[in-house]
């Protein structure tokens, strides 16, 4: 059902401006991949059918909750694993707190996007965490 109302442009994906644009420089030099607890086949429709047009050429990989849930520490070792990537040369990108502490507790660097609408964060999270407003932090 999914895959047709994107198909047929009934559904376009919203996505921020700034990941496009950042997306596109960074992925020149750089594999991006994404980790999100949906589906791997809904993160590539998502991507396909943005509202910026196709941005799957941008992204060398995807992982689910197939490689493990997005709390636990171990699923960012398995993916590095996978990708073959040390962890601490891996930047990992969430809007949930717990995510971050599982990455981080996996040695992957870690930063906080901050957008409107997100959940709370600790009041502590800002000492524990880089934070941004924008992907734009990353072309600099």
């Amino acid at each position: 059902m999914w895959r047709k109302a994107y198909e047929s442009g009934q559904i376009k994906s919203p996505v921020f401006t700034d990941v496009k644009e950042v997306l596109e420089v960074i992925s020149k030099s750089i594999p991006i991949y994404i980790y999100s607890s949906g589906s791997v086949e809904a993160q590539q429709l998502l991507f396909k059918y943005s509202e910026h047009g196709d941005m799957t050429k941008f992204i060398a990989g995807y992982f689910d909750t197939n490689i493990g849930h997005k709390v636990e520490s171990e699923s960012y070792c398995r993916i590095a694993e996978s990708i073959k990537v040390p962890p601490q040369n891996i930047l990992f990108l969430t809007d949930i707190e717990k995510e971050a502490e599982a990455a981080q507790s996996a040695g992957v660097p870690t930063m906080i996007v901050k957008r409107d609408g997100n959940a709370p964060l600790s009041p502590d999270a800002e000492q524990r965490f880089a934070m941004t407003s924008s992907f734009k932090v990353l072309l600099s």
